[in-house]
């Protein structure tokens, strides 16, 4: 019985998805919405043509995409686009890469624990108002992961955080309060008056 050979266009095609989708934009819809469906791996092609115009989010979910395939290489050459990019959602992931050597649950192969490189992606978010970052910032401030312990950095940031909407950085400042000292906290204060005064004065 003689073989048949299927085209990748063909393959595709029975599988529900429009290979001739041909501008930056519909390829970055079409990926979005293959990711959306759980069809990562088809999303592949639509990722990276998208990705690869320089869409962010694009690269962000290809980077995605590798991370659940376990390509560590190809995941941080994606995340690294994106957040070099100034796009925070790629930042954020890769600071968690950092921080963790993986995720939440342990180390992952590919990934070294350097709480200095996170630190450094959250403390630039940190300043341009991601509460998330500021929340980051101030917990490794107050454990000393990546920079030198600092109860009254803690403190700024965390409060920074609150005031943002970010309502966890409540918990880690009832830990911090148990620990700062009166001097600490008075500078942690000033520190969040200066702060609130350069607000004002760039009419922020």
């Amino acid at each position: 019985m003689k073989k048949q050979h299927y085209s990748l266009a063909a393959l595709l095609f029975v599988v529900g998805v429009n290979l001739y989708a041909d501008s930056p934009v519909d390829h970055a819809e079409e990926c979005e919405k293959l990711v959306v469906e759980g069809s990562s791996k088809q999303a592949i092609f639509f990722c990276t043509k998208a990705s690869e115009s320089g869409s962010s989010a694009s690269q962000t979910l290809l980077g995605e995409i590798y991370d659940e395939l376990g390509d560590s290489k190809k995941t941080l050459f994606w995340w690294e686009k994106a957040a070099n990019s100034g796009y925070q959602p790629a930042r954020n992931l890769l600071a968690l890469k950092y921080y963790y050597g993986g995720t939440i649950f342990g180390p992952e192969e590919g990934w070294g624990q350097d709480f200095a490189k996170a630190f450094k992606i959250w403390e630039q978010d940190a300043k341009n108002e991601v509460a998330t970052s500021q929340f980051m910032i101030g917990v490794m401030y107050h454990k000393g992961e990546g920079v030198e312990k600092s109860l009254s950095n803690s403190w700024f940031w965390l409060k920074r955080s609150l005031g943002n909407g970010y309502k966890l950085a409540t918990d880690v400042l009832i830990e911090v309060s148990r620990e700062i000292t009166p001097e600490q906290k008075q500078s942690g204060e000033k520190m969040l008056v200066e702060y609130s005064q350069q607000k004002t004065k760039k009419g922020i």
